[in-house]
């Protein structure tokens, strides 16, 4: 994005944090807002979402700042705001979909509820996903703090609930408002908030934020595998409710939507380089572009990994002659190297372009997904299973900076909300496929073989984005 021409005293247009490789990246240019004067004594008030942002302000001749370093050290304001988002996803993810199975057992036993009945409350997940366009829509126009912490209340309760079921359908109706919590908790404010708060390190931090999710998946089972012979299932998820609430006044605590100008000149440490711009594309000019099209096909074909492939790796590797102990040491394996792909993937966006990582992400995950058909064999199993991981881990970040980069940050929550909508297309068909895959051959071989297929045709989609 051009900017128009500026010297020693004079204002000058650009977009906060425009990409260092411009209009290279292959992906439109989002619309510029006279964000940021700098010059000797200049000023200006950027407005975002109807409120006004302060201006780096930078004097002539301003230079770095050498002063002595304190402690204890400071801590950026953005990773205090970005951590509600981080435990969220941690909460989310860890107790819906890691931890779910720790409480079928007892549900069995207490209610006498088949496993099929238990499980059928996972394909709530699709109406959050039909909720995304409406709480994207509220986000812009309101703030992701409210989404986030409403949200948290929202799954909080359904915790916190259960203790007092007596029936099935009580089981349903508390699963479909944990799941359609789901999105306003774990997905959309975290790109929201690191696209406000980020610029100079922003994959770095949608990576770190994104942990969040490999975070939860590797603490909270083992802790209700702790507490659940203590106090039960109805304990369990008593304290689940309780650490849903105890986020609730985090995120109140701790979250703000907008950084005042000093903390973005710290962010920005004087280079002005890096990050998403602040104005952008509304939904109707993006819904009129073929590079929204392109990225969500992209997504769809993407999340099919979350669908079709993550429920069925234990089982696939079992099937192939791998013990089960051993199985569950590499899905934790997978989920570490999905946290460091999380950070590196975010860093090598930073160096090139966020299209560029995510399509190298899903030629990366097609073709160790392939090499898993045969993780029968030992090498083979300890090569693929944590590079897929280092890969699969990295996407759930790399996409919303994606969506940041083409479209921009002022009306992302509305434009994320809409691509996140099309996702119910892979997680109702992709359970199906596995399903079909396993009864026609025994196997997971071909659902394997089909999703490397989506892999590769979603890196060729996003060649269209531009």
């Amino acid at each position: 994005m051009g900017a128009a021409r500026g010297g020693h005293g004079r204002g000058k247009w650009c977009t906060l944090g425009a990409n260092r490789k411009g209009a290279s990246d292959g992906l439109p240019r989002a619309r510029a807002l006279p964000s940021l004067f700098v010059g000797a004594g200049a000023g200006s008030w950027a407005t975002l979402r109807g409120k006004a942002l302060p201006s780096l302000l930078a004097g002539a001749g301003a230079g770095v700042n050498m002063a002595a370093p304190k402690w204890p050290p400071h801590i950026y304001r953005g990773w205090w705001v970005v951590s509600a988002a981080f435990f969220a996803a941690a909460l989310n993810t860890g107790a819906g979909q890691y931890g779910f199975g720790i409480f079928i057992g007892p549900l069995e036993e207490t209610f006498g509820w088949s496993r099929s009945q238990i499980s059928a409350s996972l394909s709530f997940t699709a109406f959050g996903s039909m909720a995304a366009p409406f709480l994207g829509r509220i986000m812009d126009r309101y703030g992701a703090k409210m989404i986030l912490a409403a949200s948290l209340g929202v799954i909080a309760a359904s915790f916190a609930l259960r203790p007092l079921m007596t029936e099935l359908w009580h089981w349903y109706a508390l699963s479909f408002l944990q799941y359609m919590g789901y999105t306003g908790a774990a997905m959309l404010p975290a790109g929201k908030l690191v696209g406000m708060w980020f610029h100079r390190t922003r994959g770095r931090a949608m990576g770190l934020t994104a942990m969040g999710h490999n975070f939860g998946g590797l603490t909270i089972p083992p802790l209700l595998g702790m507490i659940l012979p203590l106090v039960s299932w109805r304990g369990s998820y008593i304290a689940l409710g309780a650490i849903g609430a105890g986020l609730v006044v985090y995120s109140l605590i701790t979250v703000r939507d907008f950084p005042s100008g000093e903390e973005l000149r710290e962010e920005l440490d004087g280079t002005g380089a890096g990050g998403a711009p602040m104005g952008g594309w509304t939904l109707g000019e993006a819904l009129r572009g073929r590079a929204f099209y392109a990225i969500t096909l992209a997504v769809v074909l993407g999340t099919f990994t979350y669908a079709a492939i993550l429920p069925q790796i234990i089982t696939h590797l079992t099937d192939n002659g791998v013990g089960l102990g051993v199985a569950s040491l590499a899905l934790s394996v997978f989920a570490i190297m999905g946290m460091v792909g999380k950070f590196v993937m975010g860093y090598l966006a930073e160096r090139r372009t966020s299209r560029y990582a995510l399509m190298l992400n899903f030629v990366g995950q097609g073709s160790f997904l392939i090499a898993m058909i045969w993780a029968g064999n030992p090498l083979v199993m300890w090569t693929a299973v944590p590079l897929f991981g280092f890969f699969n881990g990295a996407f759930g970040a790399l996409f919303q900076l994606v969506v940041q980069d083409a479209f921009g940050i002022r009306h992302f929550g509305s434009i994320m909300g809409v691509i996140n909508l099309t996702t119910v297309i892979s997680f109702g068909v992709g359970p199906i496929m596995a399903g079909a895959s396993f009864d026609f051959s025994g196997s997971y071989t071909l659902v394997f073989a089909a999703v490397a297929v989506m892999f590769y045709g979603a890196a060729l989609a996003l060649t269209q984005a531009r």
